[in-house]
C-alpha cells in the first residue's frame, strides 16, 4: 500500500525525525527545535528562530515533497549552526545569495534532500 506523501504535518515531522538520526543534536542550540507548519506562508519558504528554537515551514511556498524535504534540512542547518552571532555580523557584508551559512545550508540541502526522500518515503512504499 503506497503512503500518502503529500506536504503535511505529518510528512513534515518524519523528515524532521530523520535530520536529527542523519545529523544528529546541535552543541550549539542545544535541545533539538520544535517543528512549527504552516499552512500560509509570510513570503518565504521556511525559517529558523534561535531564540525560540523553531524551525517554521510553510507549505503553500511548495510545489513539491522534494522541495519540501530540502526546506526542512536547510533549516535544520541553520540549528546547526551559529546564527545568533554569526548571522546578523555577516549579513552587513554578503546578500542573501552569498551568505556563507546560507550557501553551507544550501549544500547540505542539496546533496540530502533525495536521501531523505528515498529512506523516508520510497522505503515506506515498498
Amino acid at each position: 500500500m503506497p503512503v500518502d506523501v503529500r506536504i503535511t504535518r505529518k510528512s513534515a515531522l518524519l523528515i524532521l525525525e530523520w535530520c536529527k538520526k542523519t545529523f544528529g543534536p546541535s552543541r550549539i542550540n542545544g535541545p533539538y527545535p520544535k517543528l512549527v507548519f504552516h499552512k500560509k506562508d509570510k513570503g518565504w519558504a521556511g525559517h529558523y528562530d534561535p531564540w525560540k528554537n523553531e524551525i517554521h515551514v510553510y507549505r503553500s511556498r511548495h510545489r513539491s515533497l522534494v522541495g519540501f524535504i530540502g526546506t526542512v534540512i536547510h533549516e535544520f542547518a541553520h540549528y546547526h549552526q551559529s546564527i545568533k552571532r554569526q548571522y546578523q555580523k555577516q549579513e552587513e557584508i554578503f546578500s542573501y545569495k552569498n551568505h556563507p551559512l546560507e550557501r553551507q545550508a544550501n549544500k547540505k540541502e542539496s546533496k540530502y534532500k533525495w536521501v531523505c526522500y528515498h529512506e523516508v518515503f520510497s522505503a515506506s512504499q515498498k
